[in-house]
């Protein structure tokens, strides 16, 4: 009897236990961490080097950005998917320069200089990304597309009405491909060196009807009576076209969530 008594409670012990074990078996699979990180963060600073028209100074064309090579910073936010593709994010700040050059020029229409404070625009940007990882390396590709807020004083243009210096911001098409190899220090952290394209084509566009901006004295030879008549001044449409070209390298931080 006493076999029988210590068999039973041996068989309602394991009742009790083998439950709770499978159960803490399952919690521990159900918290196994991704195999895949699906959502990273990039911050980068970049070299800028400038091609083309956008760097171009010739006077005789309205299409010379007179810009100088400078810097660019990113910032990316990207989604990926099981085997890697995904959708990225970009906001880019870029300026350049002017070169020297700059300051006795007057664009085509305007009596002011150019100046020296050069080119400062923002590229809004979303495409597709590819990111995989080749043991504690990564690889990372990407093309965006958008828009570019261009603001230089390329795109000023002369007040018909009071001769003043107005200052106009372009928008346009923003586009740019990136590669960078990087190497991840842990599951978070990683530095990488990335090469780039960045470009756009922003125009600006403003326009002045007639407007009164003097008067004309009239004597009337029949009965002396003075008028005044007045002047309008010509409507004016201005609209300005650059393009926005550059080579960039640099270093970023990656980020992973």
């Amino acid at each position: 009897m006493n076999r029988l008594k210590y068999f039973l409670l041996l068989l309602m012990a394991l009742f009790i236990v083998m439950p709770d074990q499978l159960f803490s078996q399952e919690k521990k699979k159900e918290k196994k961490p991704r195999e895949k990180d699906f959502l990273s963060l990039e911050f980068g600073i970049n070299y800028s080097f400038v091609l083309g028209s956008y760097g171009q100074t010739d006077k005789n064309t309205q299409k010379s950005g007179y810009a100088q090579n400078g810097w660019v910073g990113q910032l990316g936010l990207n989604w990926l998917g099981k085997r890697g593709w995904g959708l990225g994010f970009q906001f880019d700040v870029q300026h350049n320069g002017y070169k020297d050059t700059a300051q006795y020029i007057n664009p085509v229409g305007t009596q002011y200089k150019l100046g020296n404070g050069g080119w400062t625009n923002l590229y809004v940007m979303a495409g597709p990304v590819l990111i995989k990882d080749i043991g504690k390396w990564e690889v990372n590709a990407k093309a965006m597309f958008g828009l570019i807020i261009a603001q230089s004083s390329n795109f000023n243009v002369q007040n018909p009405i009071d001769q003043s210096n107005v200052s106009m911001n372009a928008t346009g098409f923003g586009y740019g491909v990136s590669f960078a190899a990087g190497y991840r220090f842990d599951s978070h952290w990683g530095l990488d060196l990335n090469l780039g394209y960045l470009g756009g084509t922003p125009k600006a566009t403003k326009s002045y009807g007639a407007e009164i901006v003097s008067y004309q004295e009239y004597k009337d030879p029949n009965t002396g009576t003075i008028y005044y008549i007045p002047v309008y001044s010509a409507p004016t449409k201005y609209e300005i076209k650059r393009t926005v070209s550059t080579i960039n390298g640099g270093i970023g931080v990656i980020y992973h969530f």
